[in-house]
């Protein structure tokens, strides 16, 4: 478990993962907006390639993302390890430090789904904004999932215009689809 993973294996694995959403956004555009495709030009295998914003704003979210994995995992050990002191030091057993590690695996778990699931909301957001911004769209309606597990704010958003770049718009100022766990997403006009 204590087994450092290179800086190079989290690079890579963040990369992969930033590519991906960067693709699938693309993708999203490419089906939505047939005249954004015309005026940003045909897409390479790498989306970002030809592109210097978006690809520093990748760099930087991979270095982020690293980050934010290193951190877990470092926080992780010492939190495993102050569960088994506490289980040895209160006289428990095998199955109690078992339970604890188990515990402790099943939140750790569910840590990094919500990390992942975070980021990937904040990213596509950020690059389907770009991009539509790029296109030259300057507003948004907000478009939510409509089912029960939309929260209430965002129920009374969905539907609603807002600009691109308004500190006020939004979720207290945030796209659809940054807010944590938001499942929201921005339909371009203009």
């Amino acid at each position: 478990m204590e087994n450092p993973v290179t800086d190079q294996i989290l690079h890579d694995m963040t990369m992969r993962f930033v590519y991906a959403v960067s693709q699938f956004s693309a993708n999203k555009t490419r089906t939505h907006q047939v005249a954004i495709q015309a005026k940003m030009g045909p897409y390479a295998l790498n989306p970002l390639r030809d592109n210097a914003k978006l690809r520093e704003y990748t760099w930087g979210k991979i270095l982020e993302n690293t980050q934010l994995i290193k951190t877990m995992q470092g926080r992780y050990i010492d939190q495993l390890k102050g569960d088994i002191y506490r289980n040895i030091n209160a006289g428990g057993g095998l199955t109690d430090i078992t339970h604890a590690i188990s515990n402790r695996t099943g939140m750790t778990l569910r840590h990094a789904d919500l990390i992942a699931t975070d980021q990937t909301g904040k990213i596509l957001a950020q690059i389907d904004a770009y991009r539509n911004k790029q296109a030259g769209s300057t507003r948004y309606i907000w478009r939510s999932m409509e089912d029960k597990r939309v929260r209430l704010k965002h129920r009374e958003l969905d539907g609603k215009e807002f600009k691109y770049d308004d500190p006020n718009g939004g979720d207290n100022g945030q796209l659809p689809g940054e807010p944590i766990r938001c499942r929201c997403y921005a339909d371009p006009i203009d």
